[in-house]
């Protein structure tokens, strides 16, 4: 099983046995699968006007009317609640002048019985997972194993579908319903757009994986929405939303989050990162050095260079975040 890891400093592959998993916890009961290194204090915005001379590696996304920005994410991975406190000061910027949507990553199981038995790990080779050392013994090994293979199997862990399939999100169940919740939010509002913003800061700050399912109702409220409506949504629609999301995420290939696409471009382009982290991205007549992709004035700076007439807000230079610099980790699945 392989997964992808963007870290500040690289951009690499690396394969992740499946014991490896298991030590921890199964995936859809509280697996998170975070990477990423956290740096100082901004001192910068993270561009300059001069391209550097090793600048090779340039964003050009095909223009549009109305630029669009694509974001995946899981409601509780923490890399996606970053990524959302770090676009809030893009959408208030430019968002009537561009579309700034969220989308959600799931994972559809046909078939439970295949499905756990490729993630609870295999007991006939605990030997082998011992000698890796990803156990202290072939006793604790069948244990967790076995374990971990019952609680895959409960189907309380998932949303079932009348048609019988199911649907899990990486940190779990409650991070599942909370996905559909924010799309049904998304939904309602129509152009008032601000108000999923205020929902979604009053979840990443105050709701948890484990509590999503009691504590998003107060969220909604102060924020003022219908929670009637929103349960009707979510009762009503929530298998097509997922479905519809399962959709776009296969078609531009995403399993991580967040993962950024403007234009239907990845942002940043892979090639933009480097091993040593000194790898540079040119937007523009700017130029945006490796540990600053993920911060508001870079990730504004590549919307809008995919409009094809520039908003003038684009010229503003949005404010330094406060504390340390964003970690470009993700969780994947």
């Amino acid at each position: 099983m392989a997964k992808k890891i963007i870290e500040e400093n690289t951009y690499k592959y690396i394969k992740v046995p499946v014991p490896a998993v298991i030590f921890t916890a199964i995936l859809l009961v509280g697996l998170s699968f975070y990477s990423g290194l956290s740096f100082a204090r901004f001192r910068s915005v993270g561009l300059t006007t001069t391209p550097k001379l090793d600048s090779k590696i340039v964003f050009a996304p095909p223009k549009q009317d109305k630029a669009e920005l694509k974001f995946f994410v899981m409601s509780f991975c923490p890399y996606g609640n970053q990524i959302e406190d770090i676009l809030r000061p893009v959408f208030d910027l430019i968002g009537s002048k561009t579309n700034i949507t969220p989308h959600y990553i799931f994972d559809k199981i046909d078939n439970l019985d295949t499905y756990c038995a490729s993630r609870s790990g295999d007991i006939n080779q605990c030997a082998t997972y011992v000698q890796n050392k990803y156990f202290t013994s072939v006793a604790e090994c069948k244990q967790v194993v076995s374990n971990n293979l019952a609680k895959c199997k409960d189907e309380k862990a998932y949303i079932k579908s009348p048609s019988g399939a199911m649907y899990a999100s990486l940190h779990g169940r409650q991070e599942a319903t909370q996905d559909i919740r924010e799309m049904c939010v998304w939904n309602m509002v129509g152009d008032n757009k601000k108000l999923w913003w205020d929902f979604i800061g009053k979840i990443n700050k105050n709701c948890t994986a484990q509590n999503a399912d009691s504590c998003w109702e107060d969220q909604a409220k102060q924020t003022g929405l219908d929670t009637n409506a929103i349960t009707e949504c979510f009762n009503k629609d929530g298998i097509n939303l997922i479905e519809k999301e399962l959709a776009l995420t296969t078609k531009y290939n995403v399993s991580g989050s967040p993962t950024l696409l403007i234009n239907d471009q990845p942002f940043p382009p892979e090639a933009a990162y480097t091993q040593d982290g000194t790898g540079t991205l040119k937007i523009g007549n700017k130029v945006a050095s490796q540990s600053k992709y993920r911060t508001p004035n870079v990730i504004k700076e590549g919307i809008c260079i995919g409009a094809k007439s520039t908003p003038k807000e684009c010229k503003t230079i949005l404010p330094e975040l406060n504390g340390a610099a964003p970690a470009a980790g993700g969780c994947g699945v």
